[in-house]
């Protein structure tokens, strides 16, 4: 796994391995970081008014070869990201 820290997200990048006939697949995922200092009762109404995370597979269309390739294929996705937006879109997201 591979990790960015941007504009008060946690983006993460990594691979599955492959699973019968399903290839290795690259996802970028997407947390927002807890607030310091905030009380517990505004934490629990942040989670339910929104998703803790957010989970895009990247590079749908394209056939890995292996678990590596597929890693590989996320982390420099990973460092294309140059921002994330409020509700926890990478900015550039690969298709």
């Amino acid at each position: 796994m591979a990790e960015k820290i941007i504009n008060g997200f946690s983006v993460v990048a990594y691979a599955t391995q492959p699973e019968g006939r399903v290839p290795p697949r690259a996802f970028l995922e997407t947390r927002k970081l807890g607030q310091r200092g905030a009380a517990p009762a505004d934490d629990a109404q942040d989670d339910e008014s929104a998703p803790d995370n957010q989970v895009f597979e990247i590079f749908a269309s394209r056939r890995f070869r292996s678990t590596v390739e597929a890693m590989s294929a996320a982390r420099n996705a990973l460092d294309r990201v140059g921002a994330v937006d409020a509700d926890g879109v990478p900015d550039h997201l690969p298709a």
